[in-house]
């Protein structure tokens, strides 16, 4: 009579562990591609929220305000000392075709001012990897997002 014993075979394991490796692969692109987005939505609700402050701060504060892109980082500041209000770095992996040293201006009573906004490209985008999203600016200061 022949004895069976209990345990995994070496062939058992190895596919086990292949199985869990292949899983495990799957898991980390799919993890990947969510994270991209992520950060590309973050991104976008950074420069809505930035334009809506520019324009609501020049408003409150009755200054001219400059929101301007340099490499990464986009910077809120007070036009007359240069004193900043905010900023914000894209994320690695998110870029956009707002013009370099190129400020979006707000003056009181908290409106864009229309000649900055047409220097501009009339869509700006934001892009990433795996996808683009056009952006408009009113004049009142407000962000629409429209991923293509």
């Amino acid at each position: 009579m022949h004895e069976h014993e209990d345990g995994l075979t070496t062939i058992e394991l190895l596919i086990v562990i292949a199985v869990i490796g292949i899983l495990g692969t799957i898991t980390v692109l799919g993890l990947r591609e969510v994270l991209q987005g992520q950060e590309q939505r973050s991104a976008i609700q950074s420069i809505q929220q930035t334009v809506w402050q520019g324009a609501t701060a020049a408003a409150s504060r009755g200054t001219t305000l400059e929101l301007v892109r340099s490499g990464r980082t986009f910077t809120l500041e007070e036009a007359e000392n240069g004193r900043i209000l905010k900023t914000f770095e894209l994320p690695d992996g998110v870029t956009s075709n707002w013009p370099e040293n190129e400020p979006l201006v707000f003056t009181p009573p908290g409106r864009v001012d229309s000649a900055s906004l047409e220097k501009l490209p009339a869509r700006i985008q934001v892009f990433t990897e795996s996808s683009v999203t056009d952006l408009t600016v009113s004049l009142i200061g407000e962000v629409k997002a429209v991923k293509q």
